[in-house]
């Protein structure tokens, strides 16, 4: 009888963690933007990965307005992303459908009135842009006296080719970079 009793416990708990680790898996399989943008789980690309299909983007922008979305897909009522209204000041790499473009994002977000240097994904299910990577969005300040008088404002983090560039040198350097692939 102890025995019997011992099985139908250890039934039960392998049951229950393999029930449980479906659902995990199930919830994994349905994660959405929201979730892998907010994770912190962010990949970082070199240049050649980027240029080689990692990126579709490489702009400086101006960030017209941000407004935070409520996201009603996670079952959070609290959790919410920002979409950002950028307006394309010079592309570095890629075309955009418009000077005018949309950012999804979850953390480490863009603010209003702020120039960025950024590489960008399109994301057709959602109609707007996201970062590449984890090293994809420079803040452009134009504080910088040195930086400014040799006008190397743009600060670059992408393993490959981090730097001080002006704007002609980083579209020089993509271009001979992609041309190279």
């Amino acid at each position: 009888m102890k025995k019997f009793l011992f099985l139908i416990i250890v039934s039960v708990l392998v049951i229950s963690g393999c029930s449980a680790k479906n659902n995990s898996n199930a919830i994994a399989a349905n994660s959405s933007i929201e979730e892998t943008a907010s994770n912190g789980d962010l990949p970082l690309y070199n240049i050649e990965q980027m240029l080689k299909g990692k990126t579709d983007l490489v702009v400086l922008v101006n960030v017209d307005s941000v407004s935070e979305v409520k996201d009603k897909k996670l079952g959070n009522p609290e959790g919410s992303h920002q979409e950002a209204a950028l307006h394309i000041e010079e592309t570095f790499f890629g075309k955009a459908a418009s000077d005018n473009i949309k950012l999804y994002q979850s953390r480490d977000k863009v603010k209003a009135n702020q120039k960025y240097l950024l590489f960008l994904s399109y994301r057709p299910e959602i109609d707007q842009y996201v970062v590449s990577d984890g090293a994809s969005q420079s803040r452009v300040d134009n504080t910088n006296s040195l930086a400014e008088a040799a006008n190397k404002v743009l600060t670059v983090k992408i393993e490959g080719i981090q730097g001080l560039y002006s704007n002609e040198e980083l579209k020089q350097l993509l271009n001979e970079k992609s041309s190279k692939l």
